[in-house]
Protein backbone atom coordinates (compact mmCIF):
# COMPACT_ATOMS: atom_id res chain seq x y z
CA UNK A 1 0.00 0.00 0.00
CA UNK A 2 1.44 3.23 -1.05
CA UNK A 3 1.99 6.20 1.45
CA UNK A 4 -0.14 8.95 1.71
CA UNK A 5 1.95 12.05 0.58
CA UNK A 6 3.06 14.69 2.85
CA UNK A 7 3.44 18.32 1.98
CA UNK A 8 5.24 20.64 3.83
CA UNK A 9 3.72 23.97 4.73
CA UNK A 10 5.45 27.30 5.71
CA UNK A 11 5.12 28.12 9.43
CA UNK A 12 1.47 29.23 10.38
CA UNK A 13 -0.16 27.89 7.55
CA UNK A 14 -1.43 24.27 9.19
CA UNK A 15 -3.57 25.80 11.16
CA UNK A 16 -5.08 28.45 8.41
CA UNK A 17 -8.87 28.09 9.97
CA UNK A 18 -7.19 28.57 13.44
CA UNK A 19 -9.56 30.85 15.66
CA UNK A 20 -7.19 32.70 17.94
CA UNK A 21 -8.23 33.08 21.53
CA UNK A 22 -8.98 36.87 23.60
CA UNK A 23 -5.42 36.43 25.04
CA UNK A 24 -3.95 35.56 22.47
CA UNK A 25 -5.22 38.34 20.61
CA UNK A 26 -3.91 40.72 23.20
CA UNK A 27 -0.54 39.51 23.54
CA UNK A 28 -0.42 39.79 19.58
CA UNK A 29 -1.35 43.50 19.54
CA UNK A 30 0.40 44.36 22.30
CA UNK A 31 3.53 42.93 20.62
CA UNK A 32 2.88 44.67 16.98
CA UNK A 33 5.13 47.49 16.28
CA UNK A 34 2.92 50.42 14.30
CA UNK A 35 1.32 50.15 11.60
CA UNK A 36 0.78 46.80 11.60
CA UNK A 37 -1.39 46.45 14.96
CA UNK A 38 -3.98 49.13 13.80
CA UNK A 39 -4.25 47.46 10.41
CA UNK A 40 -4.66 44.09 12.73
CA UNK A 41 -7.49 45.64 14.95
CA UNK A 42 -9.25 46.57 12.05
CA UNK A 43 -9.42 43.12 10.65
CA UNK A 44 -10.60 41.61 13.98
CA UNK A 45 -13.31 44.11 14.54
CA UNK A 46 -14.50 44.43 11.13
CA UNK A 47 -13.57 41.31 9.71
CA UNK A 48 -11.68 43.21 6.58
CA UNK A 49 -8.93 41.70 4.34
CA UNK A 50 -5.64 42.83 5.10
CA UNK A 51 -5.58 44.27 1.22
CA UNK A 52 -9.04 46.06 2.10
CA UNK A 53 -7.42 47.51 5.21
CA UNK A 54 -4.02 48.82 3.47
CA UNK A 55 -6.45 50.64 0.33
CA UNK A 56 -8.85 52.67 2.99
CA UNK A 57 -8.29 56.21 2.27
CA UNK A 58 -10.09 58.85 4.43
CA UNK A 59 -13.12 59.84 2.19
CA UNK A 60 -13.94 56.20 2.99
CA UNK A 61 -14.81 56.38 6.39
CA UNK A 62 -17.60 58.50 8.30
CA UNK A 63 -16.69 59.89 12.18
CA UNK A 64 -19.23 61.08 14.35
CA UNK A 65 -18.80 62.46 17.29
CA UNK A 66 -20.64 59.92 19.32
CA UNK A 67 -18.15 57.66 18.60
CA UNK A 68 -20.00 55.58 15.89
CA UNK A 69 -19.22 55.59 12.54
CA UNK A 70 -19.15 54.23 8.84
CA UNK A 71 -16.24 52.67 7.24
CA UNK A 72 -16.44 51.88 3.43
CA UNK A 73 -14.38 48.99 1.43
CA UNK A 74 -14.40 51.00 -1.98
CA UNK A 75 -11.79 48.75 -4.03
CA UNK A 76 -13.21 45.27 -3.88
CA UNK A 77 -12.67 42.94 -6.82
CA UNK A 78 -16.24 42.04 -6.64
CA UNK A 79 -19.50 43.83 -5.69
CA UNK A 80 -19.90 42.01 -2.63
CA UNK A 81 -16.78 43.21 -1.49
CA UNK A 82 -17.35 46.73 -1.74
CA UNK A 83 -19.27 47.57 1.11
CA UNK A 84 -20.15 49.59 3.92
CA UNK A 85 -20.06 48.39 7.77
CA UNK A 86 -20.11 50.21 10.83
CA UNK A 87 -17.15 50.88 13.20
CA UNK A 88 -16.64 49.59 16.88
CA UNK A 89 -15.90 51.83 19.32
CA UNK A 90 -12.39 50.51 19.21
CA UNK A 91 -11.72 51.45 15.63
CA UNK A 92 -13.17 54.43 15.77
CA UNK A 93 -10.90 55.27 18.46
CA UNK A 94 -7.78 54.06 16.30
CA UNK A 95 -8.90 56.20 13.05
CA UNK A 96 -9.74 58.92 14.80
CA UNK A 97 -6.34 59.34 16.33
CA UNK A 98 -4.92 58.91 13.22
CA UNK A 99 -7.19 61.09 11.49
CA UNK A 100 -6.33 63.97 14.24
CA UNK A 101 -2.19 63.24 13.94
CA UNK A 102 -2.41 63.70 10.00
CA UNK A 103 -3.82 67.17 10.56
CA UNK A 104 -7.42 66.09 9.41
CA UNK A 105 -6.78 65.43 6.04
CA UNK A 106 -9.50 65.69 3.42
CA UNK A 107 -7.96 62.75 1.08
CA UNK A 108 -5.12 60.58 0.82
CA UNK A 109 -4.26 57.27 2.45
CA UNK A 110 -5.21 56.18 5.62
CA UNK A 111 -2.08 53.87 6.12
CA UNK A 112 0.50 55.77 3.45
CA UNK A 113 3.75 54.62 2.95
CA UNK A 114 7.14 55.46 0.38
CA UNK A 115 6.34 52.30 -1.49
CA UNK A 116 5.30 52.09 -5.13
CA UNK A 117 1.52 51.52 -4.54
CA UNK A 118 2.22 54.89 -1.46
CA UNK A 119 0.55 52.86 0.59
CA UNK A 120 1.39 50.00 2.95
CA UNK A 121 1.18 46.51 1.53
CA UNK A 122 1.52 42.51 2.40
CA UNK A 123 5.59 42.79 1.75
CA UNK A 124 5.94 45.66 4.51
CA UNK A 125 4.36 44.26 6.80
CA UNK A 126 5.09 40.82 6.76
CA UNK A 127 8.23 41.81 9.23
CA UNK A 128 5.85 43.88 11.70
CA UNK A 129 3.79 40.52 12.00
CA UNK A 130 6.75 38.12 12.45
CA UNK A 131 8.28 40.71 15.21
CA UNK A 132 4.73 40.30 17.01
CA UNK A 133 4.70 36.66 17.27
CA UNK A 134 8.31 36.44 18.11
CA UNK A 135 7.66 39.28 21.27
CA UNK A 136 4.22 38.29 22.25
CA UNK A 137 5.52 34.03 21.86
CA UNK A 138 1.91 33.53 20.71
CA UNK A 139 1.99 30.25 18.20
CA UNK A 140 2.37 30.98 14.74
CA UNK A 141 -0.10 31.70 12.72
CA UNK A 142 -0.63 33.45 8.90
CA UNK A 143 -2.36 36.87 9.03
CA UNK A 144 -5.82 36.01 7.09
CA UNK A 145 -6.55 33.78 10.61
CA UNK A 146 -7.22 37.40 12.28
CA UNK A 147 -9.99 37.60 9.29
CA UNK A 148 -10.47 33.79 9.92
CA UNK A 149 -11.26 34.59 13.80
CA UNK A 150 -13.53 37.90 13.13
CA UNK A 151 -15.62 36.14 10.65
CA UNK A 152 -16.31 33.01 13.12
CA UNK A 153 -17.40 35.26 16.14
CA UNK A 154 -19.87 37.04 13.63
CA UNK A 155 -21.09 33.76 12.93
CA UNK A 156 -21.53 32.23 16.64
CA UNK A 157 -23.11 36.14 17.52
CA UNK A 158 -25.28 35.89 13.96
CA UNK A 159 -26.43 32.27 15.16
CA UNK A 160 -28.73 30.98 11.84
CA UNK A 161 -28.49 34.42 9.89
CA UNK A 162 -26.15 33.08 7.08
CA UNK A 163 -26.91 36.52 5.14
CA UNK A 164 -25.47 38.85 7.21
CA UNK A 165 -21.90 37.36 8.03
CA UNK A 166 -22.07 37.20 4.12
CA UNK A 167 -22.63 40.41 4.03
CA UNK A 168 -19.82 41.30 6.67
CA UNK A 169 -17.70 39.40 4.96
CA UNK A 170 -17.96 40.50 1.40
CA UNK A 171 -18.63 37.02 -0.22
CA UNK A 172 -20.84 36.54 -2.91
CA UNK A 173 -21.18 33.10 -2.33
CA UNK A 174 -23.06 31.84 0.69
CA UNK A 175 -21.51 28.42 0.40
CA UNK A 176 -18.11 30.29 1.48
CA UNK A 177 -19.90 31.84 4.30
CA UNK A 178 -21.46 28.51 5.90
CA UNK A 179 -18.13 27.64 7.08
CA UNK A 180 -18.52 30.23 10.26
CA UNK A 181 -22.67 29.66 10.71
CA UNK A 182 -23.55 26.51 12.44
CA UNK A 183 -27.29 26.54 13.31
CA UNK A 184 -28.96 24.66 16.18
CA UNK A 185 -31.20 22.05 15.37
CA UNK A 186 -33.81 23.76 17.98
CA UNK A 187 -33.14 27.13 15.22
CA UNK A 188 -33.75 24.64 12.45
CA UNK A 189 -37.00 23.83 13.88
CA UNK A 190 -38.37 26.93 14.23
CA UNK A 191 -37.83 27.78 11.07
CA UNK A 192 -40.00 25.28 9.75
CA UNK A 193 -42.50 25.42 12.18
CA UNK A 194 -42.91 29.04 11.59
CA UNK A 195 -42.68 28.51 7.48
CA UNK A 196 -40.87 31.33 6.47
CA UNK A 197 -37.50 32.05 4.87
CA UNK A 198 -34.50 33.34 7.30
CA UNK A 199 -34.56 36.81 7.12
CA UNK A 200 -31.19 38.72 5.87
CA UNK A 201 -29.90 41.47 7.69
CA UNK A 202 -29.76 44.62 5.61
CA UNK A 203 -26.38 46.73 7.68
CA UNK A 204 -26.99 50.43 8.10
CA UNK A 205 -25.64 52.56 5.55
CA UNK A 206 -25.66 56.69 4.90
CA UNK A 207 -27.87 58.13 2.38
CA UNK A 208 -24.93 59.20 0.49
CA UNK A 209 -21.96 56.98 0.41
CA UNK A 210 -18.46 58.03 0.66
CA UNK A 211 -16.70 58.15 -2.46
CA UNK A 212 -12.60 57.57 -3.18
CA UNK A 213 -11.07 60.30 -5.13
CA UNK A 214 -13.55 63.22 -4.39
CA UNK A 215 -12.54 65.45 -2.03
CA UNK A 216 -14.58 67.17 1.59
CA UNK A 217 -16.59 63.98 1.06
CA UNK A 218 -15.43 62.92 4.99
CA UNK A 219 -18.16 63.68 6.93
CA UNK A 220 -17.28 64.38 10.89
CA UNK A 221 -17.96 66.30 13.85
CA UNK A 222 -15.24 66.00 15.99
CA UNK A 223 -13.53 68.30 18.12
Amino acid sequence: MDKPIQVTLAAGERQRDRVLTKNEVEKYLRACPQPWPDCALIILDEGFRPGDVFCLRWPHIVLNDDGTGLIQVADGKSRAARRVLPMTPRVHALLLARYKAAGRPEDGWIFPNSSKSSHINDNLTKDQHKTALEKSRVAPFVPYVLRHTALTRFGEAAGHNIFAVAQIAGYASLTTTKRYVHPQAEAINRVFAASQLLPGTKLGTPKKLPQSGKRKTLQHHTA
